[in-house]
């Protein structure tokens, strides 16, 4: 699974007019609890500082003022609280599944996992943005949604790698993305003319070491040029073509592409290749990617079975198909 940006299987919070909860009738045996998970508890308080929080923010504020928003939110003060108590039971329904998965998060996968997600919102402050106006998330919330985000990816890779497969179809997924796995780290000096591209290859042909010096001088790619024309990794298949044949995709070896009006002066440092036996997950995740969002969702569903979830019936009941929080139709309405 690969979700986009807070793609993780929580719920959205809604809008709400005012902030405060008043402290309501509990569930079951705990009186001062909005929801019970197994024997963990989510209390009144928790969620009213949730909301609190949410409603302090400014962006969020903007978007509850915004209908565009506010309906994508949820749209009234009784659903706001049902969304957040239900993005709160989902919380902890999934970190109880990871836990019995062995599935971890580390800070450096949350720091890669936002530097991802800034990259495709385009600036950090797009991404509150839209975490405000989707999830109704803070900035100081952010942090916590990412490392749910990245755990859902983590827990679907661990529910999928358990599915069999067999060696030949292992290894026919292996090769038929083989450019992720066997990989050529190149370096390229991007000039307008052949006569010029052939010019440099000479030069580079006699003296290898004058490739650095080459590309800060000549090359058109102002990025790689100023890092020796480090481009970086790229499919073994992909040099292979560009270069016209196995033979000159070899470390070491140099030669001249041309795409684009642009001929490149190539030159391959090194390979490096993933054996199958080290992506075998990676493999099943490509294999088995349609069926990930289903094995997660029975997972979810079986664990709920079996710790039970049990919500104050003034806030609701809990619709595991959905993970929300639904109202009863009886239920008094929690802002009321």
């Amino acid at each position: 699974m690969k979700p986009g940006l807070f793609g993780v299987r929580r719920v959205a919070v809604a809008a709400l007019a005012t902030v405060a909860i008043p402290v309501l009738a509990g569930c079951d045996t705990s009186p001062d609890a909005a929801a019970l998970i197994g024997n963990s508890r989510i209390s009144i308080s928790t969620l009213q500082t949730e909301v609190n929080a949410a409603l302090a923010d400014q962006q969020i504020s903007d978007a509850l003022s915004n209908p565009q928003f506010s309906q994508s939110l949820g749209g009234d003060r009784a659903g706001f609280v049902r969304l957040v108590l239900g993005r709160l039971i989902s919380d902890k329904l999934l970190s109880k599944l990871a836990d019995e998965h062995h599935v971890t998060v580390t800070a450096k996968d949350i720091s890669d996992q936002t530097a991802q997600f800034v990259q495709q919102a385009g600036s950090l402050q797009s991404l509150q943005q839209q975490a405000a106006e989707s999830v109704g998330v803070t900035p100081s919330q952010l942090p916590e949604l990412i490392r749910l985000t990245v755990l859902q990816q983590r827990l679907s890779l661990a529910l999928v790698s358990a599915l069999p497969a067999t060696e030949a179809q292992l290894q026919a997924e292996y090769q038929k993305d083989i450019d992720q796995f066997d990989t050529l780290d190149v370096s390229q000096i991007a000039v307008s003319s052949k006569s010029l591209a052939n010019h440099i290859l000479a030069k580079v042909t006699r003296n290898p070491s004058s490739f650095e010096a080459l590309a800060a001088k000549y090359s058109l790619d102002t990025t790689t040029s100023a890092n020796g024309g480090e481009v970086g990794p790229i499919g073994r298949n992909q040099i292979i073509s560009l270069l016209g044949g196995a033979k000159n995709a070899k470390p070491g070896s140099v030669g001249i592409a041309h795409g684009n009006g642009v001929y490149s002066v190539l030159r391959v440092n090194s390979r490096q290749i993933k054996p199958l036996a080290d992506v075998i997950p990676q493999l099943k995740a490509s294999m088995y990617s349609a069926q990930e969002a289903t094995l997660l969702q029975s997972a979810l569903n079986t664990e709920t079975a079996k710790l039970g979830v049990h919500v104050s019936p003034r806030y609701g009941k809990w619709d595991p198909s959905t993970e929300t929080v639904v109202a009863k139709k009886s239920a008094i309405s929690s802002g009321s």
